[in-house]
C-alpha cells in the first residue's frame, strides 16, 4: 500500500504552470471561440494548442 500524497506534494501540484493552453477557433472566419464550442462544431472549428514562451 502506497500512503497518500503529502500536503507539500498536493501543493506543489497546483503551482505548476502548463506550458501550453488551448484555444479554439473558427476554421472559416479565423475568430477566436471557446474550446467547448470548437470541440462541438468539428466541421467548422479547430482546437488549437499554442506553447506559453
Amino acid at each position: 500500500m502506497s500512503a497518500p500524497p503529502t500536503l507539500n506534494a498536493q501543493v506543489k501540484d497546483r503551482k505548476m504552470k502548463s506550458k501550453s493552453f488551448k484555444i479554439g477557433r473558427s476554421a472559416s472566419t479565423g475568430r477566436f471561440t471557446t474550446v467547448k464550442v470548437a470541440a462541438q462544431r468539428k466541421s467548422t472549428h479547430v482546437v488549437e494548442t499554442i506553447k506559453k514562451k
